[in-house]
């Protein structure tokens, strides 16, 4: 999930909505990390449900992958655009502390 989520910021700095709303290889690839992010927290969530319950909105990622893998047809780019700009540094800092603590 770290890695998604810190490839995506890279992969849309400097970049804008209009960018990714036009830009079918950049919204391609905006969407496929994202569905592999929620991919990863929902396996998790199957395999450890306290350590993905300790992340904020892990059932809001959850669901939006799942919008992104079934309701491909009606995906709104501002709220994509939203996810990756405003959602992901957050959930950047939630996830590194949790890499580090042993198991």
């Amino acid at each position: 999930m770290l890695d998604r989520a810190e490839f995506l910021s890279q992969l849309v700095a400097d970049r804008s909505v209009a960018d990714l709303t036009s830009d079918r290889f950049l919204r391609s690839a905006v969407e496929r990390e994202l569905m592999v992010l929620g991919e990863a927290l929902y396996q998790l969530h199957r395999i450890d449900p306290q350590m993905a319950e300790r992340i904020n909105r892990w059932d809001d990622i959850i669901g939006f992958r799942h919008v992104l893998v079934h309701g491909y047809d009606v995906i709104d780019m501002q709220i994509v655009w939203d996810v990756v700009t405003y959602d992901l540094p957050p959930l950047i800092q939630q996830i590194k502390p949790l890499l580090s603590e042993e198991k």
